[in-house]
């Protein structure tokens, strides 16, 4: 398709031609919901949870204007305050802003987009602070502590919500644009009733490590995506609940047995 810009960037011919991290975590989670919203057919419900977060990263992507323009009935009540759920948003960016290395490393180019060719497939990247030194995301999470998660245990929030993936894909997307290879930075706050404040690195060991994974997984998925293969549903997600069918009862089983 034609160069990608911030008004095509995740639209259906945007996300059917090129990867991105968010489609990759999707298609890592549940194959059958990543298919289903590549091909847009599934889209993910916005909660209070992810507004807030995209509250934020457009106050310091300095594209408010847009996002009350998308979300002004989420947001303001009819008298035209704001919903107190954004009081939440709002202490985030002073916390933000109360640090001067968060705004230090926020400092650069805004939503840079790159695209390029990881292990035979077509990416694109929208880093939230590019200044040619280093890679920077802006992240608005519940909290720092490890999370469960099924198979693993707990584990780094950092490895939990795929943002070891990330780094590593935008710092490869990166060095193929600039011949350079930049270190990838977190710049995180929590939406505790005390927002704790982080600037985060992210060490190269562990970005070649969550490299090897998408190399490991990506042929696959990439099939699944051009209709080759079929995508196997994980069983307990919202998208697979959607589209269960019945076909005979179960047997109960009991836990103890």
């Amino acid at each position: 398709m034609k160069n990608l810009t911030s008004s095509n960037y995740f639209s259906p011919d945007a996300n059917k031609s090129y990867w991105s991290v968010s489609q990759f975590k999707e298609f890592d989670s549940c194959e059958a919901r990543g298919l289903a919203s590549a091909r847009g057919q599934y889209h993910r419900e916005e909660t209070d949870a992810l507004l807030i977060g995209s509250y934020v990263d457009a106050y310091f992507a300095g594209t408010m204007d847009e996002f009350v323009g998308e979300h002004e009935e989420r947001m303001f009540k009819k008298n035209g305050e704001l919903y107190a759920k954004f009081d939440q948003a709002n202490k985030c960016i002073n916390a933000v802003e109360c640090q001067p290395l968060m705004m230090e490393y926020l400092e650069g180019d805004k939503q840079t987009i790159m695209t390029g060719k990881l292990f035979g497939v077509d990416w694109k990247i929208k880093m939230d602070v590019f200044n040619g030194d280093r890679i920077v995301d802006l992240k608005c999470m519940r909290d720092f502590e490890p999370v469960y998660k099924e198979g693993f245990g707990r584990i780094s929030w950092v490895e939990a919500w795929g943002y070891d993936i990330q780094g590593a894909i935008y710092q490869k997307v990166v060095g193929q644009n600039t011949g350079k290879k930049l270190p990838f930075y977190i710049v995180g706050v929590t939406k505790e009733k005390v927002p704790d404040v982080t600037v985060l690195q992210i060490p190269q060991p562990v970005l070649d490590t969550a490299l090897k994974v998408v190399e490991s997984k990506i042929d696959r998925f990439d099939l699944i995506k051009t209709g080759e293969i079929e995508a196997e549903g994980c069983g307990h997600c919202e998208y697979c609940k959607s589209v269960k069918v019945l076909t005979e009862p179960m047997v109960y089983e009991s836990e103890e047995a």
